[in-house]
């Protein structure tokens, strides 16, 4: 083999591992207490036990708002189910969110000024929006979706789903 083919091959190697370390799943989530846009205090700690659906969501994210419908109907079926919560995340500040949630309805409890919290969350090199996670009760982080997916609400309905029937068999 020759040099050049081996430090390609390296090369490669070395990309698929950073690629691959991107992701959150497994690991448990970064600590953090924050207010709600209605002035709620949420926490990690007041969140154990539960399943926390989060988003992180920009106003000028085109992919982030054309998701939003079906994430209000994913928010309205579980609504009255206390052991799993919502939380948006934005990197903006609260006129901006505010502004947006205006034009654009999203009827999770929403977390302005995080991008602090958010970078730390984040799945791949570049932060990317949408971004979609699922914590189990340990607030272990168990899925993860940022591609825009096109049905996000059975995307996300289905791990929901399957937390709930193990919660409910252990």
């Amino acid at each position: 083999m020759t040099y050049m083919f081996l430090k390609h091959c390296a090369f490669a190697l070395l990309l698929a591992t950073v690629l691959v370390s991107c992701s959150n799943i497994g690991e448990q989530a970064p600590s953090f207490e924050f207010q709600t846009l209605d002035g709620s205090k949420v926490s990690s700690e007041s969140l154990k036990g539960k399943i926390v659906v989060v988003n992180v969501w920009a106003t000028w994210c085109h992919t982030c708002i054309s998701e939003l419908p079906d994430l209000n109907r994913l928010y309205a079926k579980y609504q009255g189910d206390t052991s799993i919560v919502f939380l948006a995340f934005s990197d903006e500040d609260e006129a901006t969110v505010k502004a947006g949630l205006q034009r654009f309805p999203f009827n999770y409890p929403q977390i302005v000024n995080a991008d602090g919290y958010t970078k730390k969350i984040q799945t791949r090199l570049v932060k990317t929006y949408p971004q979609n996670l699922i914590l189990d009760e340990d607030l272990t982080i168990i899925y993860e979706v940022s591609d825009g997916s096109n049905d996000i609400f059975t995307t996300l309905d289905t791990k929901i789903q399957e937390l709930t029937q193990q919660s409910t068999t252990e």
